[in-house]
């Protein structure tokens, strides 16, 4: 069943009226008949079952029982990184869970944003994370944060906080061994370059733990990647 996500609340009854874009994916893309049926996930993040009507309306007729979330808030500070692997690292993470991304820059990062396409990148992105919340189903999208430099990632921490660093007399072991059920979690991924050691005294001193993602060196897009699936399995184990 296809999904979509609007901004409004509505419940059993309603009819709701898909933007334009919507409308042109349901119809043109999908090719989407009168009388099927699709989920909509309202403001709120209750999940509703809708019937297409003639006119591309929407016809809300059942509330649906689900709950597709972790149980805890997972925010992901992670280092920009350049193109398709910054774009892939968004669509996976949003499939296993995240609930917010925060692009940082720090000095070694290599893509350098303009303040003038921010906005600009700011919108493809979340377009990008609620295509895959769309396709794996889930009932919330993640929010893309504009981006941070490194010394602000203070302000994001959450209950449990760590950064994946790679120098093992500083890391507590591995990050699955030190996380808890039940308390949200903030995650600090590097960029192509990692982190300086005055970066990761920086982190430290914020009130993020150094924690391991194995025995290998992880690119920064497949080290997001397994840090959210891995405080994932613990979360939801």
């Amino acid at each position: 069943m296809q999904q979509i996500f609007i901004q409004q609340k509505t419940h059993v009854g309603s009819v709701i009226e898909p933007d334009p874009q919507q409308r042109h994916h349901l119809q043109r893309v999908l090719r989407m008949k009168e009388g099927e049926t699709l989920r909509v996930i309202d403001a709120e993040g209750a999940v509703f079952c809708g019937v297409l009507d003639g006119v591309g309306q929407i016809q809300i007729t059942e509330l649906l029982d689900e709950d597709r979330e972790l149980p805890v808030t997972l925010t992901l500070v992670a280092g920009l990184i350049k193109g398709e692997r910054w774009d892939w690292l968004l669509q996976k993470c949003t499939e296993l869970g995240v609930s917010r991304i925060v692009p940082f820059q720090s000095s070694r990062t290599v893509v350098k944003l303009e303040q003038d396409k921010v906005e600009k990148k700011l919108e493809r992105w979340q377009k990008i994370v609620q295509e895959a919340s769309q396709q794996c189903k889930r009932t919330q999208r993640p929010q893309v944060c504009s981006p941070i430099e490194l010394a602000d990632a203070g302000a994001w921490r959450s209950e449990q906080n760590f950064v994946a660093y790679e120098d093992e007399a500083l890391h507590g072991g591995l990050l699955s061994a030190q996380l808890e059920k039940g308390r949200s979690v903030t995650l600090v991924i590097g960029p192509e370059g990692g982190f300086s050691p005055a970066e990761i005294e920086r982190l430290q001193a914020q009130g993020y733990r150094c924690c391991s993602l194995g025995k290998r060196i992880l690119r920064a897009e497949t080290a997001a990647v397994a840090a959210v699936c891995l405080a994932g399995a613990v979360l939801e184990g």
